[in-house]
């Protein structure tokens, strides 16, 4: 998904986020930054020409007005607009918490009774380490390898996710029932080669979270002779349990990664492990899972072998001590930030702590808030017109594979056939997730574990039975949208359908060039390099023929090619592992336009000027370039080049537009142009 905010194991379990893409914005902050919406003249730079830099043509403006806030690594438009529905949200709390009839057990109460408990700084400094105490004594009570693994069967319950995680999905191999995918392990640092650098302890980043990592343990008072030493070993451990995963181009052969696996399967792989037990403790009514880290798995048994088990449990250790530092005390907080805010974003600040708790109440009890915005801030009028104009992009991608030219007939076909099977859900979910089971506890910490063990739990059960393709992957409240080829299907909620996304009384030429062109991403990732290897019944399927897959590899080949010359902060682009966004955008673009078109040619009225006196077509490429303007601080630019698997918002706000023929027909752009790019190196896949 989107934020890369502190390594929280209640994010990380909570979603199953192997198969699906999303939109990607620079900021992990937890700031409630109001949207401003001023007239879309005063955003752009008309002094600039837009066949030199149209980047600056179209945000000049608003870059001019930015100032990223002390607590964010970045201010960009979807920075914007989730700080504007935190602030609806916050608000919707705090008046909710002055009902007496909301305080009553309902899934609302849960909500506003957590949201007090986060917010109490004095009640959780008293606190302190207590609410952790029990399972960091469980930790250090573990005496030997068959110690370690009966710790594990549970651990997960405990905020401590150990070795391996399992997490409830569509059987992506066909079958109709949902199943479990066994992955792993969970690290520190997210992205695997942080840890496969060469010297890579001496690495800033890495150097800082080893640092980081010894000021928790210090903190905690969990015992050690040397912080600093024990933190090293444990980076150490990790480094080694990164190197046996897949790297990123492997994990893209899901035929590969996806191994189906009995519990006799299991035993072999990694023997030290009760697998029967632990499955009983998960309450899996199954015998089997599908393991995405095979190759890690056969490999942790000589890891753990060779690793002594002081180094083990201090693992175990940080993990719970990472993970709940947004649930402790201040200074648990404070130590966290100082690695995910300052040095992977540049932040100084931390934001306000309404924001910060926010985020947690809003991730455990999200369907609860979900009802509480829509009910005040999206209507079903809304979502109607949101769902019309999804159809209208839907219509255009279909024209556009009907006319595509480099694919045979059976491969049109099939393509087509996945297109008309996709689901569209718009703004919100028919029906709603209840929290019957949380239970509000003594402590922040405590009530917060109680709702992502209710969830969790329930998530589990789910394996096994048949799959509810109508369940929401988020709720309607998040700023993102996304792919998930395992349920072919698009997701934009109600949070992205707002200004200056989305107006549902405003022109269409805009809300096509920002919503539409987001809309015709998403709907790419189910054409990209990875959404191809699924079916129209999101089944892992080859439907494509020999010839085709060839040509289609060649236009991916000058997809890496292009973006790999861009470069930023004097840094290419890596054009490899930013393949499938790139080609999102490039389709997003052309069949949002191709839909513009269509609209242009059955109302006329379209075709008028408007107060600005740009034509619709360049009313769309602005608009669409708006959508990415983004001013950031060089430490999270860096960061987001070295680990992201989207490009930096200075080349998608552009870059998509430059392989469009009709980008150059509407700004009158001709060779010589600084943003000319020549018609052979144009790349048009979708």
């Amino acid at each position: 998904m989107v934020r890369i905010a502190r390594a929280n194991l209640l994010r990380l379990v909570i979603l199953f986020s192997l198969l699906f893409s999303a939109i990607a914005h620079a900021s992990p902050g937890f700031a409630m930054e109001p949207i401003v919406q001023p007239n879309p003249l005063s955003d752009m730079d008309l002094s600039v020409d837009p066949a030199v830099d149209f980047y600056r043509y179209a945000n000049g403006g608003w870059l001019d007005r930015a100032v990223i806030p002390a607590d964010l690594p970045a201010l960009d438009t979807m920075t914007m607009l989730d700080g504007q529905t935190r602030m609806q949200l916050v608000t919707l709390l705090e008046e909710a918490a002055s009902d007496p009839a909301v305080l009553t057990g309902s899934d609302e109460g849960k909500a506003v009774r957590l949201y007090q408990q986060g917010i109490d700084l004095v009640r959780r400094d008293q606190d302190g380490m207590a609410p952790i105490q029990g399972i960091l004594d469980d930790i250090s009570a573990i005496v030997d390898n068959e110690d370690l693994h009966t710790f594990l069967q549970t651990s997960i319950f405990q905020n401590v996710a150990g070795f391996f995680v399992v997490n409830p999905g569509p059987d992506v191999r066909g079958g109709s029932e949902t199943i479990g995918y066994l992955s792993g392990p969970p690290l520190g640092l997210s992205y695997r080669d942080y840890y496969l650098a060469e010297d890579a302890a001496s690495q800033p980043v890495q150097r800082s979270y080893i640092e980081t990592s010894a000021k928790l343990l210090a903190h905690s008072g969990v015992e050690s002779a040397d912080p600093q030493r024990a933190a090293e070993l444990v980076f150490a451990f990790e480094a080694r349990l990164a190197e046996a995963t897949w790297s990123q181009e492997e994990a893209l052969d899901f035929e590969s990664v996806l191994v189906e696996a009995s519990i006799a399967d299991l035993e072999a792989l990694y023997p030290a492990m009760e697998w029967g037990g632990y499955f009983a403790s998960l309450g899996l009514k199954t015998e089997h899972l599908t393991i995405t880290e095979e190759r890690y798995l056969g490999r942790l048994a000589g890891i753990i072998e060779e690793t002594p088990l002081e180094v083990i449990k201090d693992y175990l250790a940080l993990q719970l001590l990472w993970s709940s530092s947004s649930s402790l005390d201040q200074v648990s907080e404070d130590i966290a930030f100082a690695f995910y805010g300052a040095v992977l974003n540049g932040m100084d600040t931390q934001a306000p702590i309404e924001g910060r708790v926010f985020d947690q109440v809003n991730l455990l009890f999200g369907d609860a808030l979900g009802q509480m915005y829509v009910a005040a801030h999206f209507s079903p009028e809304d979502r109607a017109v949101g769902e019309a104009l999804a159809q209208e992009v839907i219509a255009a991608y279909r024209a556009r594979i009907e006319a595509n030219a480099w694919m045979t007939a059976a491969t049109r076909e099939a393509a087509l056939a996945k297109l008309d099977a996709m689901q569209v859900k718009i703004g919100y979910p028919d029906a709603w997730d209840t929290y019957e089971e949380v239970t509000i506890g003594g402590s922040y910490f405590e009530s917060a574990l109680s709702a992502f063990t209710s969830t969790y739990r329930e998530k589990l059960a789910s394996i096994g039975q048949s799959v509810d393709r109508s369940e929401w992957p988020f709720p309607p409240q998040t700023v993102n949208a996304m792919y998930n080829p395992a349920n072919n299907e698009i997701v934009v909620p109600a949070a992205v359908l707002q200004a200056p996304l989305f107006d549902a009384e405003g022109d269409v030429a805009t809300n096509l060039g920002s919503i539409g062109f987001l809309i015709g991403h998403e709907i790419s990732h189910g054409f990209d390099v990875q959404g191809s290897q699924f079916d129209s019944n999101g089944v892992l399927n080859n439907w494509w023929t020999e010839e085709d897959a060839a040509r289609f590899s060649v236009l991916n080949g000058r997809v890496v090619d292009q973006y790999s010359t861009l470069t930023v902060l004097g840094i290419h682009v890596d054009g490899e592992r930013t393949l499938a966004e790139n080609v999102a955008d490039l389709g997003g673009i052309q069949v949002a336009y191709d839909a513009l078109q269509a609209e242009l040619s059955s109302d006329d009225e379209l075709a008028l000027s408007d107060a600005s006196d740009m034509t619709p077509e360049q009313r769309f490429f602005v608009s669409a370039a708006s959508v990415w303007r983004s001013t950031i601080r060089d430490e999270a630019l860096t960061a987001q080049l070295a680990s992201d698997t989207h490009a930096p918002a200075v080349i998608r706000a552009v870059q998509p537009l430059r392989n469009c023929d009709a980008f150059y027909d509407a700004f009158e752009i001709g060779p010589g142009d600084p943003m000319y790019l020549a018609p052979e190196d144009r790349v048009v896949i979708w």
